[in-house]
């Protein structure tokens, strides 16, 4: 008789106890990602001022360091409030090579085929309208796209897997399943890359297609994660990838 009474009583406590940490989890991510986005139009606001002084090599450099930036302060000062918070950080291993090289090749070609369905699709359009004046990439010389090549493996990716995979990837971990946890990290890492683009009123389409793109970016990033319980891994994947980005329009 005590345990027919006793498992209902605990199957309530326990639903209201993941109902609780949802909302919590939910609640502290929402506030995560207004302070991201206030830091980061802060910082793209001073860019904008100190770049009328600088050339537009020097332009672009600050204007990552400020965004990055934004995002490491963001990170940390959350992790002040959770010293009990764990992210794992270790030279990667043999067996979490064969996650760092799919990971790569998962994403070189997502970057291919979004290229070609934007070719196929939507002729003459670039991730969007207006995005090269934007991210001034069209002002970039070879050693712009130098320096945005060692950025992306020394700065962006460890910096935005910190941020998108290690803090709220992994405080979603806390109340979501794994997969809702990296897709929803895949649409807060898309967010950050689109809300920009916003600002230049772009067409319904550039706006899905680039929202699906980085979603996607975002996934496969966490999904390494996931697999390795390695933040490294991802960041090296990540950083790679622009990598690779920025050197080939040397060559291209």
């Amino acid at each position: 008789m005590s345990d027919s009474v006793s498992t209902p009583t605990a199957d309530v406590d326990n639903g209201a106890t993941d109902r609780t940490g949802t909302v919590r989890t939910a609640t502290v991510l929402a506030g995560i990602i207004v302070a991201a986005l206030v830091a980061t139009v802060a910082a793209t606001l001073a860019t904008a001022v100190i770049g009328s002084r600088l050339g537009e090599t020097a332009t672009f450099v600050v204007g990552i360091v400020g965004i990055e930036l934004s995002f490491i302060v963001v990170g940390i000062t959350y992790l002040r409030f959770r010293s009990s918070f764990r992210l794992p950080v270790r030279p990667p291993t043999r067996q979490e090579l064969p996650y760092l090289i799919g990971g790569l090749l998962a994403s070189l070609v997502t970057a291919f085929l979004s290229l070609a369905i934007t070719d196929a699709i939507i002729p003459a359009f670039e991730l969007s309208p207006g995005y090269t004046e934007y991210s001034r990439l069209g002002d970039l010389t070879g050693i712009g796209f130098a320096f945005g090549a060692i950025l992306s493996f020394t700065l962006i990716g460890p910096t935005e897997e910190f941020f998108f995979r290690g803090v709220m990837q992994g405080r979603l971990r806390e109340a979501f399943s794994p997969v809702s946890a990296v897709g929803i990290a895949g649409a807060a890492f898309a967010l950050f890359h689109v809300y920009p683009v916003l600002l230049l009123s772009p067409p319904p389409a550039t706006i899905a297609h680039m929202a699906a793109y980085y979603t996607l970016m975002g996934m496969i990033f966490g999904w390494v994660y996931y697999r390795t319980d390695n933040l490294v891994v991802p960041a090296l994947v990540h950083g790679i990838f622009n990598a690779v980005l920025f050197t080939s329009a040397l060559w291209i």
